[in-house]
């Protein structure tokens, strides 16, 4: 959302910012112009460290913007979290992604990611199908690259099943063709790891495989955690598997 030209209304859509926080930034935007960086929110007093840390990976001071925002919506008689333009967390929030929410929120956080995106996963696993939740992962991390963010992906390299391997180094191929640096660990052990970090702030961690079951059938359990420190250790970790 671009904060220099959002409305009162607009600005209610970003996490933790309701009416009097709202108009405060179009006051103090009327007072002094527009603001020529994020961190100048601070200025207007109404908005806090730990509001401007929760906002501040929806927000630009420049472009059109393309921030929606939605409802959650219920099916089959129960509420259903369903992913808006970002699932809103604060530093230190820890979100379960059960089944098929996982794949809606990497999507939405791979579609919102600004600069990085580390992954590190055992399985790797797509098809021609455009309907295989796999291969739509697969192009989302190729629109991210096309747009600028640096993505580095740690595949397994098995000494016991070479269908793995080649599920692998099938979409190693397709990921390096689209300029994804792609590597493998070493044979001798096993990486069992499923590993996401975007932008070095939201960790991806749990069951969920990179294939069309674990993404769309099967019953996995995950977690997103909006921590910094959490994730620069994950970066390191899948850094210093050889």
């Amino acid at each position: 959302m671009n904060i220099n030209t959002a409305s009162v209304k607009q600005l209610q859509g970003l996490p933790f910012i309701g009416k009097n926080k709202a108009q405060a930034i179009v006051n103090y935007r009327r007072r002094h112009g527009q603001f020529s960086e994020l961190k100048d929110l601070r200025q207007t007093k109404a908005i806090g460290d730990s509001t401007y840390e929760a906002i501040k990976p929806y927000i630009t001071i420049s472009g059109t913007g393309n921030f929606t925002s939605r409802q959650p919506a219920s099916s089959s008689g129960s509420a259903q979290m369903r992913v808006m333009a970002r699932i809103n967390t604060y530093p230190g929030q820890v979100v379960l992604l059960a089944d098929g929410l996982y794949f809606d929120t990497l999507r939405s956080f791979i579609a919102h990611a600004a600069k990085r995106i580390d992954i590190s996963m055992f399985l790797f696993k797509i098809t021609k199908s455009p309907r295989n939740k796999a291969k739509i992962v697969l192009n989302d991390l190729i629109k991210a690259r096309n747009r600028g963010v640096i993505i580095k992906v740690l595949l397994e390299k098995s000494d016991y099943d070479p269908g793995i391997n080649k599920e692998n180094q099938r979409v190693a191929k397709l990921l390096k063709k689209n300029r994804i640096k792609v590597r493998f660990e070493s044979p001798r052990t096993t990486t069992h790891t499923k590993l996401v970090v975007i932008d070095g702030r939201f960790s991806f961690i749990g069951s969920h495989n990179f294939t069309h079951s674990a993404l769309g059938r099967n019953h996995e359990m995950s977690v997103l955690i909006d921590n910094r420190q959490l994730a620069r250790q994950v970066i390191n970790y899948i850094k210093s598997i050889h």
